[in-house]
């Protein structure tokens, strides 16, 4: 069984088209082997009425953040309460197609833990490109977290990402970043777990909704990247010395 979770947070103008092509997609490749988890994060507009909508003509279940906790929360619990194996999380603007699913799964049968999306590799196929600006803080941002952690991926945040099941709860049960830097926080602890990790170019294109504010985010991002690697330093994520 496969399981795809979608973090939710104000989604309204996407989310109904954007589920109904995740459902037609896994029905055709997966049948009924296949579920769809959305995680609403305390959204302020409509989504949570249209999950309920659509939760009886999908294979849709849905968790509530009764407030807004941030997208590292969102993703941690949907991630956490997935049966699939494997489990991929997406965005809900669906910026990575659907299709790209079947790059990874070749992947994870051949023993890969975790396999992400890169949109910095010269073989992606970026569709509509981000602005100069955000191109610029999202390469500074790649080059902090690999000095920082001790890392060597090029893409951290693409909203592409699967995981063997097992990987996900060994992962996802110690991460406790709930803000922009989740997604360098998981890769460095399936880094410390020695996990297997694998990079996949993606086709991608720039969405006008992000909910992304990138010099704010960017900046929040730093300190978050520190705090990961306090916390390491601590013994607070229960890692194997």
């Amino acid at each position: 069984m496969i399981s795809v979770v979608v973090p939710v947070f104000n989604e309204e103008p996407v989310l109904r088209a954007s589920l109904t092509a995740i459902a037609a997609f896994l029905r055709d490749r997966f049948g009924d082997d296949a579920a769809i988890l959305a995680v609403d994060d305390g959204s302020t507009d409509r989504s949570l009425v249209i999950l309920r909508e659509l939760e009886g003509s999908l294979p849709l279940e849905i968790l509530e953040n009764s407030i807004n906790l941030g997208k590292g929360a969102t993703v941690r619990r949907g991630m956490l309460a997935a049966d699939g194996d494997p489990v991929f999380f997406t965005d809900a603007d669906l910026s990575t197609p659907l299709e790209e699913t079947d790059r990874f799964l070749p992947l994870l049968d051949d023993g890969a833990d975790v396999v992400i999306g890169t949109r910095k590799h010269r073989e992606a196929d970026i569709r509509t490109p981000q602005g100069a600006l955000r191109t610029s803080m999202g390469l500074g941002y790649t080059r902090a977290v690999n000095r920082i952690l001790g890392l060597g991926f090029s893409d951290y945040t693409c909203g592409f990402k699967a995981f063997r099941r097992e990987a996900a709860q060994a992962i996802f049960s110690r991460s406790a970043v709930d803000g922009w830097s989740f997604d360098a926080e998981i890769l460095f602890l399936a880094d410390r777990l020695g996990l297997s990790v694998r990079e996949v170019p993606v086709t991608w294109e720039d969405r006008p909704n992000s909910k992304v504010r990138i010099v704010r985010d960017t900046a929040r991002s730093f300190g978050e990247l520190l705090k990961i690697r306090l916390r390491a330093a601590r013994g607070g994520y229960d890692l194997p010395s």
